[in-house]
């Protein structure tokens, strides 16, 4: 999967440059069969090799494995993390996205752990957004008509959201919990 760099913005949605992506957004909105949102809100999406591997090689989403193969989906090899340190704290995924986001300049991170959501930031000044962010973006672009809906089909599917986090996403979002 290669970028092509023809996809263009959606009217009326606010479109970032680029972004690399963890395994849990992308889990969480195939989940939910709002993947699609991702090229609304973004130019580019990238995702490291080990994290495109963690998608198609595991058994819990071998059935599923073809909704990562997207033509806006790239798949970037990155070889080392940014630091020494940095794949001794979190997982090689998480690792290769926040090397991947400091080569790159400018792109936001996508990802819902809370360790590497807190290395991104204060180690390296990255931007973090993680899929609940995803979410109030895409409704504000139009793209959905509420987040409460999504973030319950999320748990629905497995997916771990707190209660405070649900609550915090729903009243940024402007919407009581059902």
């Amino acid at each position: 999967m290669n970028w092509t760099g023809n996809l263009e913005p959606q009217v009326g949605a606010e479109v970032s440059s680029q972004a690399v992506c963890n395994c849990g957004p992308l889990i969480a909105l195939a989940g939910i069969n709002q993947l699609a949102l991702l090229p609304h809100l973004f130019r580019k999406v990238a995702i490291p090799a080990v994290v495109y591997q963690e998608l198609t090689g595991s058994r819990r989403f071998a059935a599923t494995w073809h909704l990562f193969n997207q033509p806006w989906l790239e798949v970037v090899p990155v070889p080392e993390p940014c630091d020494a340190a940095l794949a001794s704290q979190i997982d090689p995924g998480e690792a290769a996205v926040l090397a991947l986001a400091c080569r790159l300049k400018n792109a936001e991170v996508l990802v819902d752990e809370r360790k590497a959501r807190r290395l991104a930031e204060r180690l390296y000044g990255l931007r973090i957004v993680g899929t609940g962010g995803l979410l109030l973006r895409a409704k504000a672009a139009g793209l959905i008509p509420a987040v409460q809906p999504a973030l319950a089909n999320m748990r629905a599917h497995g997916y771990h959201l707190s209660d405070r986090l649900v609550e915090a996403i729903c009243r940024a979002a402007g919407e009581g919990l059902a």
